[in-house]
């Protein structure tokens, strides 16, 4: 009996003691693809910026720290053309540099939109916040409404030292929300005109010169259409807010409120009544939407002068040597550029993957990557030392003066209404034939 006991113990205890070394089967990490859907939810109004969350204990740091980017496609390694290829070899240095301790998974989204960047924040925050990102690219637009979430963190004591003193001024009041930077413009865009060297000789400075020179001029002055997934019911074209700030309006740089102020909205009027009885701003500029519209219209031999984007004329303007191109006419003195582009952003809660991503953002910010991104991806760059890697040529030093004198677009929770107040200003003028005084008085009683 013994003997058989032994046996059985012989016979069996190897494959208990192998099924008692065999580890638990682990349940596979969640990815962006598999957690649910976007959840309908009604969206919040942009008031004041709330506290950024923080982490109340540090995630623990493993031997590698991989960072979750959230960027559109065109912004990112997988891009068409030179911009994939330049990106990826950054990243690529990036984590060469820090010896692999710290890596960045790129996730790509659309731009705007269900589904786009900042409706994916909206949407996951609630249901899914693990899969929040730790850096995110956004348009400029969208910032203060990412802010608006929570989830934005601030840059100050991130980011080196050096990297926001040499950026544009419009770019480091575009960062900034109540006095904390939340984001570093990465790629820009300004508005300028252009002008047929058949028909002008001289691009005019002010209205008066277009005026007393009879010369044909088209820009937007439609509602725009908003890309955003909570975009506004109404707004105004950025060629009237530069408009507008050329004949006096105020723009505090640090708060960046919009407000309706009189005199300098009837002198706008005035402009746009007095040249459309001239008949030289054409009667359809109020159904134009965009800078695009203009240039499809002045390429067709529609208007002598025209408002277009840097970035339209950059990709079109080696086939242009008839075409010239100025600063935007204004009521004293040309008009300042209202600047937009994209942005990168923290939302990691971590402080050391905060850090680690603010590090990333100073990486691709330094002005010979930042410089060869902007003009690869046919952008404009955010700082002098950036757009210096360029290389001299006249049009470059043209841009240099036009993102010197450019500033960033009004925010404030007030801004949706004084943007609507303004804009059917424009629309009384332009379209119902309202005496520009009276048009102006409207908006400045309307409440």
């Amino acid at each position: 009996m013994m003997r058989l006991i032994s046996t059985l113990i012989c016979l069996f205890l190897p494959g208990l003691l192998l099924l008692g070394c065999q580890a638990p089967a682990r349940r596979p990490a969640p990815t962006p693809s598999s957690w649910p859907g976007p959840v309908t939810r009604t969206p919040a109004p942009v008031g004041p910026i709330p506290s950024p969350q923080s982490a109340s204990t540090p995630a623990p740091i493993t031997d590698t720290l991989t960072l979750t980017w959230w960027t559109p496609e065109f912004l990112s390694p997988k891009a068409s053309g030179p911009v994939g290829p330049l990106l990826a070899g950054q990243i690529a240095d990036f984590e060469a540099v820090h010896a692999g301790k710290v890596r960045i998974s790129t996730v790509i989204k659309a731009r705007y939109g269900k589904g786009g960047l900042l409706d994916f924040l909206r949407t996951a925050q609630p249901v899914a916040p693990s899969l929040l990102p730790d850096v995110i690219a956004l348009d400029l637009v969208e910032v203060e409404q990412a802010a608006a979430l929570g989830l934005v963190q601030p840059l100050d004591g991130l980011l080196p030292r050096e990297i926001t003193p040499t950026l544009y001024a419009f770019a480091r009041q575009s960062g900034q929300l109540d006095g904390r930077t939340l984001a570093v413009p990465w790629v820009a865009d300004a508005e300028h005109v252009v002008y047929d060297r058949h028909r002008v000789s001289t691009p005019p400075d002010t209205w008066t010169g277009v005026l007393a020179e009879k010369i044909t001029y088209l820009f937007p002055a439609g509602s725009p259409q908003s890309l955003s997934v909570t975009g506004l019911t109404e707004d105004v074209q950025s060629t009237f807010l530069a408009q507008y700030f050329s004949a006096g309006a105020g723009l505090d740089a640090r708060t960046r409120r919009l407000t309706v102020q009189e005199q300098p909205l009837v002198r706008v009027l005035n402009f746009y009544r007095d040249a459309t009885e001239a008949g030289l701003l054409p009667k359809n500029a109020i159904n134009l939407v965009g800078l695009d519209e203009c240039w499809a219209i002045y390429a067709q031999g529609g208007a002598a002068l025209a408002n277009v984007s840097a970035r339209r004329y950059l990709a079109n303007r080696e086939s242009l040597s008839d075409t010239g191109y100025a600063l935007m006419p204004g009521w004293a003195n040309p008009a300042p550029s209202v600047a937009g582009g994209w942005a990168l952003l923290v939302t990691a809660t971590d402080p050391a993957r905060q850090k680690a991503a603010a590090d990333f953002i100073a990486w691709l910010l330094m002005p010979e990557r930042a410089g060869a991104l902007a003009q690869a991806a046919g952008w404009l760059p955010t700082s002098p030392p950036a757009l210096a890697t360029w290389g001299v040529n006249p049009y470059f030093e043209f841009l240099d003066r036009l993102l010197s004198s450019a500033i960033a677009r009004p925010v404030g929770p007030e801004y949706t209404a004084a943007a609507g107040r303004l804009q059917r200003a424009v629309v009384a003028v332009l379209k119902n034939g309202s005496p520009p005084a009276e048009a102006a008085q409207a908006a400045v009683s309307t409440k």
